[in-house]
């Protein structure tokens, strides 16, 4: 029996649905282990039943050969350690606080910081590469900031297990690698049980010891990453084909999945909306983020904007959205600046989905979406049929007719997502405006959001100017490609002529290697030698 396990575990939010169905599994000790599935399929239910926060409807989770459930909550947090998918900070709470929260299990009540926990949590600040953001408030930090900074409060309690959902989630490549690399680091030298949610396969089958595959709340396949995360099992697992990158008999290939689109010579329609930031600086109070930024997404395009965290893309997103007013140079919708006129005319034209948002306890999927139509509404002309049509065309595009009725809160993350998708889509504007709209997705989901956007593009003309993280989605699926550095512009174009070797290691500092993208032809930025430990050029690409 290893320490961490489950023995015929059921569990549910409180409806008849199961998420997670008799599932019997034993977690390595001492090794990583990655749980990989699509959205909803259980993995962050099984984690949070793991964690102790959540009771089992059937059967239990294991720690130590004793149901983790009946066990006192402290015991629990002094062994294992929990990275939620979603956590909120207090307002204004900074940095240093927040880590040292992580030190609770520790702490008797009204006990004051010991020297051990000072100095456990200075090692988490340095370990999770946040010891400069000490002072910061949390909520002024970028996404992938205040992921590292949630990732220092979990190793600040200094437990020998460690539960980690998305832990790459908003990172750029260049943290993503760090932070698994940390995770390794902590395995192999401290021998920590680690267990690691994560959507991208590829990171998976370089970083783990052992991949759990689920599927409706079951387990598909179990075992080292070469015998789960083959073509086979993925498209079993995932219900999407892919390509794969073989590399050498030493490396982990790379899996590749494939959608509807991008469809070679599909050309994008001529004309639409024109977006203009010229010269542009702003920030959030005397905090400056972006710095002289001019830059004009062609119109009826797709634009991805890529970068390193905390180098102002959502922050120019923002001022495109008129959620920002820029304190120098000017944002222009077709020559007129988007701060003029009223808000719901604007929002008929320009659709934001932004990184982050939460909606109010019980309100419905639908209830949600309907939300988009708010720039429709006046106190003289209330919900009409040609709003309901747009909700209910909305929530089919974004694949979530089969949660119209749920809360929201009962959503995983990546279905919370695409009901967000839907809410931007509902307002039928001529622009969009997606901050990461692939986050907390699978890559089943992944390639349908990015399908749809390019659908939406190529058959409606719409302007689509997104922030994504991943580079090889961004090469596939864009026209023109930003990249962006400490809020400036680095380098602006098409996809084949910005993401060479030579720019991505000065703007993400990772080394990378062009391959022909067996679905466009244009080469796709792959990982190189050292991040995959295999030799390169990698020896054949092949398509399930």
């Amino acid at each position: 029996m290893t320490r961490l396990a489950s023995a015929a575990l059921t569990l549910s939010y409180g409806g008849p649905v199961a998420v997670v169905r008799d599932l019997t599994l034993q977690i390595p000790d001492g090794a990583i282990t990655a749980v990989v599935g699509p959205n909803g399929c259980g993995k962050s239910t099984l984690l949070r039943a793991l964690a102790r926060l959540l009771v089992p409807r059937g059967g239990a989770a294991l720690l130590d050969g004793e149901a983790v459930h009946r066990q006192p909550a402290r015991r629990v947090a002094k062994r294992v350690g929990l990275l939620l998918q979603q956590p909120s900070a207090p307002e204004a709470v900074t940095v240093a606080d927040l880590v040292h929260r992580g030190r609770y299990p520790h702490q008797a009540f009204f006990q004051p910081p010991t020297a051990r926990d000072r100095a456990a949590v200075e090692r988490a600040l340095a370990l999770a590469g946040v010891a400069d953001l000490r002072d910061r408030a949390v909520d002024e930090l970028s996404g992938g900031q205040r992921q590292r900074v949630w990732l220092a409060m979990v190793l600040a309690q200094e437990t020998p297990i460690l539960l980690l959902d998305e832990p790459t989630t908003f990172l750029d490549p260049a943290h993503q690698e760090e932070v698994l690399g940390l995770v390794r680091r902590l395995n192999r030298e401290e021998g920590r049980t680690v267990v690691l949610v994560l959507h991208d396969v590829n990171q998976a089958a370089r970083s783990s010891d052992y991949v759990v595959a689920m599927r409706e709340g079951r387990v598909v396949a179990e075992g080292p990453p070469d015998a789960v995360l083959t073509p086979e099992i993925l498209a079993l697992t995932f219900g999407v084909r892919c390509d794969v990158v073989a590399l050498s008999d030493h490396a982990a290939p790379l899996s590749l999945p494939r959608g509807r689109a991008p469809r070679p010579g599909a050309a994008p329609r001529s004309g639409g909306p024109r977006l203009l930031a010229a010269d542009v600086d702003a920030g959030y109070g005397r905090r400056g983020v972006l710095e002289g930024v001019t830059v004009a997404p062609p119109p009826g395009r797709i634009t991805a904007i890529v970068g390193p965290n905390a180098c102002g893309k959502s922050t120019l997103l923002r001022t495109f959205a008129r959620l920002l007013a820029p304190v120098a140079g000017t944002v222009s919708l077709d020559g007129r600046p988007v701060t003029a006129g009223r808000h719901s005319d604007f929002a008929r034209r320009v659709a934001l989905l932004a990184q982050e948002g939460g909606a109010p306890a019980g309100m419905t999927v639908g209830e949600l979406v309907a939300l988009g139509r708010y720039p429709y509404q006046r106190w003289y002309r209330q919900w009409s049929r040609a709003d309901q049509q747009a909700v209910e065309r909305a929530i089919q595009a974004a694949g979530v007719a089969d949660l119209a009725g749920r809360p929201v809160e009962t959503l995983s993350g990546g279905q919370r997502q695409r009901v967000r998708l839907a809410m931007a889509l509902a307002q039928e504007t001529e622009v969009l405006l997606l901050d990461e709209p692939t986050t907390f997705l699978d890559i089943a989901h992944q390639v349908e959001v990015l399908d749809l956007v390019w659908e939406l593009n190529r058959q409606e003309g719409r302007t689509v100017v997104m922030v994504l993280h991943d580079l090889v989605q961004a090469c596939r699926y864009a026209d023109y490609l930003v990249a962006m550095r400490d809020g400036r512009i680095a380098a602006a174009g098409p996809p084949e002529e910005v993401a060479g070797p030579e720019l991505i290691r000065d703007v993400f500092g990772v080394e990378t290697c062009g391959v022909p993208d067996p679905v466009t032809g244009r080469p796709l930025p792959l990982p190189a030698p050292a991040a995959v430990r295999g030799p390169w050029p990698p020896a054949a690409v092949r398509e399930t």
